[in-house]
């Protein structure tokens, strides 16, 4: 009786599985209110794109969803080539950034499909004047920030700044040069005037180079400007 058991069991499992793949695409871009795409970590370091498939309903009526999760990149782009055609409601969440319409946007992913967000950030961050390597031999840049707000949402207050200096283009809270980057400073003023830790020493080297102030909520991630490099000739 256990053989038995065991070949019928082997034999269900190797049965072809027949269900159509995914073959939907969803892509899209995080923007702030005047429609500028939004900097971020790489991944999902700095924010996330929750989904919830709307598609399959139970036999008791209610909704089996499984929450996924898309990451962005560093211009707030996202895509995803695999997924499965359907329903879903789409959140942007845990980002330096208003909390989002807590109902989510549902969007129906059939074929190529583009969602945009638009969220506002905490803080906008710029440049006043763009990163160089100054006559000592440090990296210097001056940024400024402005704080944004939301009617009825308690506004979080500019909290630590940074000057994100790396050899490669991911210059960022997750991916920095330890030896470069000025450690987490307490936002007093406002623009803010920042110099890399040590000296710039090897030359014809391509430094990435990003400025961020982060505000005092539960995530504390930042807000960034765009990347600029600097070259010590």
């Amino acid at each position: 009786m256990l053989c038995m058991a065991i070949t019928a069991l082997l034999t269900y499992s190797c049965q072809k599985d027949n269900y159509d793949g995914p073959d939907a695409a969803i892509q899209g871009q995080i923007l702030d209110p005047a429609g500028k795409p939004l900097q971020f970590d790489q991944g999902q370091g700095s924010m996330k794109i929750k989904m919830e498939e709307l598609t399959w309903i139970t036999e008791q009526g209610g909704k089996a969803i499984t929450p996924t999760y898309l990451a962005v990149k560093q211009d707030g782009s996202y895509l995803n080539t695999k997924v499965f055609a359907g329903k879903y409601v789409m959140t942007p969440i845990e980002g330096p950034f208003y909390p989002y319409d807590i109902a989510g946007d549902t969007v129906d992913i059939r074929g190529s499909v583009t969602k945009t967000f638009t969220v506002t950030p905490y803080q906008t961050v710029e440049w006043v004047e763009e990163p160089f390597i100054n006559a000592e031999g440090f990296i210097q840049a001056t940024i400024r920030y402005t704080s944004n707000t939301v009617t009825g949402i308690a506004a979080p207050a500019p909290f630590k700044y940074r000057l994100f200096i790396s050899p490669t283009q991911y210059a960022g809270a997750a991916t920095f040069d330890a030896l470069l980057t000025n450690d987490e400073a307490n936002v007093t003023t406002n623009p803010i005037t920042i110099t890399s830790k040590a000296k710039v020493v090897y030359p014809n080297r391509t430094y990435y180079v990003r400025g961020g102030v982060n505000s005092n909520d539960a995530f504390k991630k930042y807000n960034y400007t765009d990347i600029k490099t600097v070259v010590l000739k």
